[in-house]
């Protein structure tokens, strides 16, 4: 398990540039009062991924216990 999260963190830095040059095209300024829209829609991308893996590792016979 710990090597799939190590595995996460170049995803995770993958998905963060992909949010910010999406927010460069919609000219959505770095600031605070945006930060919950930016960081929402990368959260948003974070649950599915996290439920993709889930996903997978019960289908191939893993459980949480």
């Amino acid at each position: 398990m710990v090597c799939i999260a190590l595995s996460a963190i170049p995803i995770l830095k993958k998905d963060l540039t992909e949010v910010k040059e999406a927010c460069k095209a919609k000219k959505i300024e770095w600031r605070v009062k945006n930060m919950p829209v930016i960081f929402g829609k990368f959260f948003l991308s974070l649950l599915q991924k996290v439920n993709q893996l889930e996903e997978a590792l019960t289908a191939k016979g893993y459980s949480s216990q």
